[in-house]
């Protein structure tokens, strides 16, 4: 079964395209269930503080009420999710949790783009300016996420470019991938980052996921309609999975709601 998690909206101001315009595309594309997870909003401390690149709170009725109406509406030719991608920010997240639990929200997946609390770091991490610290900090802020239990797979988990020492490297995503092996979350290959030649996903992040026995999903991480009709980059991920040893987990083995 074709499925895809992780699916955004122009809220996030970097995604275009309207809601129903994904659904047509996934549909057309085969899809049997779409997952919309857009950029949750935040609540950061700083008065004045918000990133550009998700939605605001205030928007996030909409963001709801839409996905929703057209779960009705699509019923009969695809399933549709209602999700959000977040980060993992400690200052933030019981805040993000109370705002978002009245919504009941299907599934939510972790896209952890920095470290720390954003604001007090503000260290995008594909960029492989920083050192072991920080490839540290990714390790420990993400599987303390993890261990909340609040997601259901992890989406981008080798975003974390690191230009050192392999053997560090492949130590810090050990312990990742043993984490989310003990707690059953699967890793997700990004194909966005697969067809934009980022510097995940990371041949040597996915030999320790292989090793581990990691449950693993492909992602289109899609930023337009037209991501989702993107057959040929799929099937060249799932070959790369392939060779690994590596079958994509079906979508019913993942936790969210169910009909």
């Amino acid at each position: 079964m074709l499925y895809n998690l992780h699916t955004h909206t122009y809220r996030c101001n970097h995604a275009k395209g309207e809601d129903r315009e994904y659904v047509e595309a996934a549909i057309g594309a085969g899809l049997e269930v779409l997952g919309f997870s857009d950029h949750s909003p935040q609540f950061f401390k700083p008065h004045g503080y918000y990133s550009h690149f998700r939605m605001r709170p205030g928007q996030f009725e909409d963001y709801v009420t839409s996905i929703r109406a057209l779960q009705r509406e699509y019923r009969d030719d695809i399933r549709i999710l209602l999700g959000l991608e977040t980060e993992y920010y400690p200052e933030c997240f019981d805040r993000l949790h109370e705002f978002i639990a009245p919504f009941e929200i299907d599934y939510m997946i972790l896209g952890q783009h920095f470290v720390g609390n954003e604001y007090d770091e503000e260290l995008y991490l594909d960029n492989g300016k920083y050192g072991e610290r920080y490839l540290r900090q990714y390790t420990k802020q993400v599987s303390e996420a993890l261990r909340t239990g609040e997601f259901t797979c992890f989406a981008h988990p080798d975003i974390a470019y690191f230009g050192g020492s392999r053997d560090v490297y492949e130590g810090e995503m050990s312990k990742l991938c043993a984490v989310a092996k003990q707690l059953d979350v699967p890793l997700e290959f990004n194909m966005l980052g697969y067809q934009n030649g980022r510097s995940y996903p990371d041949p040597a992040f996915w030999r320790v996921a292989a090793r581990t026995g990691n449950k693993t999903v492909l992602g289109f991480d899609a930023h337009s309609p037209k991501a989702l009709s993107n057959t040929d980059v799929y099937n060249e991920c799932h070959g790369k999975l392939a060779r690994l040893g590596i079958t994509p987990a079906a979508w019913d083995t993942f936790a969210v709601a169910k009909p």
